[in-house]
């Protein structure tokens, strides 16, 4: 599927909205159910608030707490719990596509990575997913105490690599994660579908430097 990969150069993944699929409406209504408030003020505050769990500044209470706050609401630690576990969920169904891709280049022992925007508790559940084996490392926001699209998280991904920018191909669904990226020489592919990722990456590993 994915041919003349002989080089060194490591494809580093993004998670969400590139091995994973968006939230499904299904989890999506299962967590405003929960929440029970108005859903648009709900996401609102959700994703107003994600950056600071993302890099590991709020704990996965402090995140449920803070978005009650802006709903002028209050949940008891039973209903926090039940949110971060729908949300947990929410973000593990993935994208058949791209995970074939992964074999494929595992197949091949193509150096693979991943960089997600992602809180512990979701870091958690990624590092035990099967699909993610063949990749060799796992950088988490969380950990790193930096979130994309921050320039200091790709020089920590490099350093963690080993290896300089240009043997480093990146791929991500949002634009400002990959102008960040590009901003410190490393080779981007713009996420659509699994299709053209393989097209993409092809082109990219065929195009390598010699290893």
């Amino acid at each position: 599927m994915i041919a003349g990969m002989t080089d060194e150069t490591w494809v580093l993944f993004d998670y969400g909205g590139v091995i994973s699929r968006d939230q499904p409406d299904a989890d999506r209504a299962a967590l405003e159910r929960a929440a029970g408030v108005d859903p648009e003020a709900f996401w609102a505050a959700y994703w107003n608030h994600r950056r600071p769990f993302d890099d590991g500044s709020y704990t996965t209470a402090d995140y449920w707490r803070a978005i009650a706050a802006d709903l002028e609401t209050r949940w008891d630690h039973a209903r926090i719990e039940l949110l971060a576990d729908l949300d947990v969920r929410s973000w593990l169904h993935l994208d058949a596509g791209t995970t074939e891709i992964i074999r494929a280049l595992a197949a091949r022992d193509r150096p693979m990575a991943l960089l997600s925007n992602a809180p512990r508790n979701i870091a958690a559940a990624l590092a035990d997913l099967p699909e993610l084996t063949p990749l060799r490392q796992l950088y988490f926001s969380c950990d790193l105490r930096l979130a994309k699209p921050d320039p200091d998280i790709y020089h920590r991904v490099l350093d963690g690599l080993d290896a300089p920018a240009e043997r480093v191909v990146f791929i991500d669904d949002r634009p400002e994660n990959l102008t960040a990226a590009a901003a410190v020489g490393i080779r981007s592919i713009h996420f659509t579908t699994s299709a053209e990722l393989a097209t993409d990456l092809a082109r990219e590993l065929d195009d390598s430097p010699a290893a």
